[in-house]
């Protein structure tokens, strides 16, 4: 999912979950750094360093140089019944703590290939601007097929399923995108029997009034959208396969 910056903080997607990056945050109490994980609405897992805020005196009279840091992993289950907050180290079930294992694993992986792109002058990046290009998100969201298809709605989107993937369009001067006078197109798919994740390839206002384009997620359906990260490699990738599927198939035999 995206990154959104909140003065301190950055919320970025591993998948389709809500990750929040604590960079420094400061509170009467002292200073804390680390994640919060929502895994979908199953739970929320809390990874933070916290360095408390003791006065110099204190220090001075405890024979300390730096005020202690305290390492805090908490988890929380959410849903229809939440569980409230515990302690990692006080959960004793087994298969839950190796659910925990393997997703910690995968995040790592996910930011693994997200520094990658960092230390590499992020190469999907600019791939994705060449070959997603401000014309080509005009070219499908004019296609022919959108005018013989039963059409959804779907916020200020409109589209159709063919198969595994929704493909939608915001075309200018209708109801749905009064507020929005360049075209985009949306495309969704079934992440799992729940969540419905979204790209949508979007044309704003740039410099000098001309468009640019931009990208975002959604990961699940009624819920806000985020702009992707130039380092998010997962996203990135699957977000250029799906929209040179979406070039293949509304512009080929199928849509004809």
């Amino acid at each position: 999912m995206p990154i959104l910056i909140v003065s301190i903080m950055s919320r970025v997607g591993w998948g389709l979950n809500s990750i929040v990056v604590v960079r420094n945050y400061q509170n009467k109490r002292g200073t804390a750094n680390g994640f919060v994980i929502n895994k979908g609405d199953r739970y929320r897992l809390s990874i933070q360093s916290i360095e408390f805020r003791i006065p110099k005196m204190v220090l001075w009279m405890s024979f300390r140089r730096k005020p202690r840091t305290m390492e805090l992993i908490t988890y929380e289950e959410l849903g229809e019944k939440p569980s409230g907050m515990q302690q990692y180290r006080n959960i004793l079930d087994e298969e839950l703590l190796g659910q925990l294992d393997q997703d910690w694993h995968e995040l790592n992986d996910y930011l693994g290939a997200a520094c990658w792109q960092l230390e590499n002058g992020t190469p999907l990046w600019q791939q994705l601007h060449q070959q997603i290009t401000p014309d080509a998100i005009r070219q499908l969201a004019t296609a022919p097929i959108f005018r013989t298809k039963h059409l959804q709605a779907d916020g200020e989107y409109s589209g159709f399923w063919a198969g595994e993937y929704f493909f939608a369009v915001r075309q200018p001067g209708t109801k749905q995108a009064a507020d929005n006078p360049f075209p985009a197109v949306q495309i969704s798919w079934r992440e799992n029997d729940k969540d419905i994740g979204s790209y949508q390839f979007d044309l704003i206002e740039g410099e000098s009034g001309k468009s640019r384009f931009s990208l975002c997620i959604r990961p699940r359906k009624g819920a806000n959208s985020y702009l992707l990260n130039r380092f998010d490699a997962h996203h990135l990738q699957r977000a250029i396969a799906m929209f040179t599927l979406a070039q293949q198939y509304l512009s080929g035999p199928v849509a004809g």
